[in-house]
């Protein structure tokens, strides 16, 4: 095989009589040069073979009087790669139909800045002699005698040197096990096609090493491979034992190794792939490796492995460690396995009670619950004597160090009923830092000596009368984690709650001290649980007073009732409690969905976010949907609070999130008169009035019957046939639209055509409040208030 042949550009001119770099220095004329010259992978129907197919695009030199055409010379036959000039010897060469490694593309005048050259049959030749890549020179000719520009170069391409992309897969260990997990790399297959990333992966060596200890064999250590292609648990299919991919020469194949008793502290894996990285559908490029049969550590161990991963394509590229010990010691990963005993954890939750509701959790003013557990341990050995109660009991001759260690950290979680899930309320070591004393009265008191043998956590936006579900575990330095403590925490309802008794999916609120109500909680919701928007403000009251509950009279929330426990007595300003240290913006865009254009978060409860909520326990006032309530007179019955996910466009979120900010829904419509027109000539203007002006010269006045324009009314009509309003387009659209254009405007209503009217259009567009009582959007729903009999 030819030598690869690669060479750096070089943008240099010298006069058309030079034939080499001389002593004088040439000056070269930039005019006279090519620029912006590129390669496409690309070549003329019926043309070389795909293999090699190239073109080389150049744009003409800004000079083109007396440009004959381009010379090119592959390879460096004729011109080497130091050469900045070529002599007329060489341009004549260049003519030479009959020389493989030299052609001449003539100029010819198309009006057009580019040209471009089908290079395909040229470098064949090449390929065929196993070049990896091939340099290529051009020259501008010139038939004026004059300067010349310098030569130019570009290279092409051949083959796939390009390695796939570095993989460093993730781990997660247990006492004698370890779970490898990676996506398939991309992997670019051509130079001169970037972005192209879905070439074909060989597969991957995976290399486990014990460290320091060549007494421990494991060869034959439990390993099963999931991937695309399936599960193998035995080594037959997916991945093999005692292997490794290697390259020779053209060729990429497993190598089977002996099976030497000298290493027998490392288990090498081939894991077979064969596809490309699958854009379309991201899962479909997951891979996990399980391998059971580790040592186990105890906390006076430090037993250690590690992993050689490296990935390969089809060709023989690779990412990553090859498996040596030698060989890229960066890419080597570290995986320390757990001790076999795991932490203990008492059996029970301590909260501060309320006192007027002994059993239940205390919710200070900010909605928040203090929870307390007894410290957890981690023993050393099994026998440890510790007993496990609402707290452990730990022996007086078992101490710190000689018969248990401290734990590193604490997970608190607290189950989320709507999505059955575990939500993550805290990890981590320092923020529990903090220890307490439980007094006889059953109180904590924080010991700033940090000797007690409490540690506690706070839950955050808690509504009166919710049951919280609770897990924590510890976690000891190795990462081994304990038993979870599971407990339930019963939130007391308030006095307001507890006396009011509420129907189910209502909660308490109160915005006086005199007085109270109940609320639904979320948007109303139908049967199946799914948010009922696109609504009439008609229907929306039709719902709420179809619910039926004992000693309650049930309506769509009134507009000053829903302000009011928005405003939670004048302490909010968005009816949601705001402690973060973020401005009002940012939160109500991250935790209420204000003005996020994602309907998906409002239309789904288990995506919305549960911090969203004011401290009587309603939620998502300012966001997710708009909500009709009742107006405040006849005239305006029909009014939006709070905002929604739409971005309403000129509207700032908080301006239009407060609780105080009241919608009016319309329809934008053309403004139209009946009355008398009267036009008054100023100058070469005409002045369109509606009353007379006896102060100037009137040029025309234009009655009922001299108006041009005709509007089209409709009654609109809802599903049971009532007529709920008026409505009206230009006739001149709705002849043109016909059925099915009165259907859009209809927005699933029926509009019957009632009557047609001569108008005179102002020119200008109305707002149409009438429109209210029609006028339904899928970012609108309601919520219901029930009120006591």
């Amino acid at each position: 095989m030819r030598l690869l042949k690669l060479y750096f550009l070089s943008l240099v001119a010298v006069f058309l009589f030079a034939c080499s770099d001389d002593d004088e220095g040439p000056e070269y004329m930039f005019d006279r040069e090519i620029s912006e010259y590129s390669v496409l992978y690309d070549c003329e129907t019926g043309g070389a073979d795909s293999n090699s197919c190239f073109k080389i695009r150049y744009r003409y030199p800004y000079r083109l009087d007396d440009y004959a055409g381009l010379c090119l010379w592959f390879d460096t036959t004729i011109v080497n790669d130091t050469s900045k000039a070529v002599s007329d010897k060489q341009i004549r060469l260049a003519h030479d139909t009959s020389n493989e490694e030299t052609y001449f593309h003539e100029y010819k005048k198309s009006g057009r800045y580019y040209d471009t050259i089908d290079v395909s049959k040229m470098v064949a030749p090449f390929i065929k002699d196993g070049y990896d890549s091939l340099q290529v020179a051009l020259f501008s000719e010139y038939t004026d005698g004059g300067d010349p520009g310098a030569v130019q170069r570009l290279f092409l391409h051949f083959k796939d040197n390009f390695d796939p992309a570095i993989v460093v897969p993730d781990d997660s260990v247990w006492s004698n096990g370890v779970l490898l997990s990676w996506d398939r790399p991309t992997d670019q297959t051509s130079f001169h096609m970037i972005g192209a990333g879905s070439g074909k992966i060989y597969g991957y060596n995976v290399v486990i090493y014990a460290i320091d200890r060549p007494d421990e064999d494991i060869r034959d250590l439990k390993v099963s491979v999931q991937s695309p292609a399936g599960t193998d648990y035995t080594g037959g299919t997916i991945y093999k034992r005692n292997a490794q991919i290697v390259h020779t020469n053209d060729s990429v194949y497993v190598k089977e190794l002996e099976r030497n008793d000298k290493d027998k502290n490392y288990l090498r894996l081939v894991v077979f792939d064969g596809q490309g990285y699958d854009a379309s559908n991201p899962v479909k490029n997951h891979f996990r490796m399980i391998i059971e049969g580790l040592r186990t550590r105890s906390n006076t161990d430090n037993y250690e492995y590690k992993v050689g991963f490296s990935s390969w394509d089809i060709v023989g590229n690779r990412s990553g460690s090859q498996g040596d010990v030698q060989v890229d010691p960066k890419n080597w990963k570290g995986i320390m396995t757990t001790d076999s005993i795991a932490p203990l954890m008492p059996s029970k939750i301590f909260v501060e009670e309320d006192s007027l509701f002994p059993g239940y959790a205390k919710l200070d003013s900010n909605n928040r619950v203090r929870i307390y557990w007894n410290r957890s341990v981690d023993p050393i050995t099994f026998k440890h004597g510790i007993t496990i109660d609402s707290e452990l009991v730990i022996p007086k001759n078992c101490h710190v160090h000689e018969c248990y260690e401290k734990v590193s950290k604490y997970i608190v979680e607290y189950y989320n009923k709507v999505d059955k899930s575990w939500k993550r309320n805290a990890e981590a070591e320092d923020r529990f830092g903090a220890h307490y004393i439980k007094e006889d009265d059953g109180t904590f008191k924080l010991d700033v000596l940090d000797t007690g043998s409490f540690v506690g956590d706070t839950i955050r936006r808690v509504a009166p009368g919710d049951t919280i579900i609770l897990r924590i575990l510890a976690v000891d330095n190795s990462g081994y984690k304990s038993d979870a403590l599971l407990d339930t925490v019963f939130v007391s309802p308030g006095k307001l709650g507890y006396e009011l008794k509420c129907p189910v999916g209502f909660v308490a609120v109160s915005t006086s001290d005199t007085t109270s109500f109940c609320m639904e909680r979320l948007e109303h919701q139908d049967a199946d649980g799914k948010f009922v928007t696109n609504v009439l403000h008609s229907e929306a009251v039709a719902a709420c007073e179809a619910i039926s509950a004992s000693g309650f009279e049930v309506s769509l929330c009134r507009e000053r009732d829903w302000e009011l426990a928005c405003l939670s007595g004048g302490s909010l300003s968005y009816g949601v409690i705001e402690e973060d240290d973020t401005d009002a913006s940012d939160y109500l865009f991250r935790v209420c969905n204000v003005s996020t254009n994602d309907s998906t978060i409002a239309a789904d409860i288990a995506k919305r976010d549960a911090g969203c909520m004011n401290p009587m326990g309603v939620r998502d006032l300012p966001g997710q949907y708009q909500e009709w309530v009742m107006g405040r007179s006849e005239d305006t019955i029909a009014v939006l609070k709070g905002s929604s996910y739409k971005i309403f466009e000129g509207l700032d979120r908080e301006s239009i999130a407060y609780c105080t900010n009241r919608a009016f829904p319309f329809y934008t419509r053309p403004a139209y008169t009946q009355d008398t027109v009267y036009l008054y000539r100023e100058g070469t203007q005409v002045d369109t009035v509606y009353a007379a002006d006896t102060t100037r010269t009137l040029y025309k006045i234009l009655t009922k019957s001299d108006f041009k324009d005709t509007l089209q009314f409709y009654d609109v009509v809802d599903s049971k046939g009532k007529v709920i309003g008026t409505d009206y387009s230009l006739y001149s659209e709705y002849q043109k639209g016909g059925k099915t254009w009165l259907d859009s405007l209809a927005n699933g209503l029926t509009y019957k055509p009632s009557r047609k009217e001569p108008v005179f259009l102002t020119g200008e567009k109305r707002y149409y409040r009438e429109a209210s009582s029609f006028y339904k959007s899928p970012t609108i729903g309601f919520r219901c208030c029930a009120y006591k009999k």
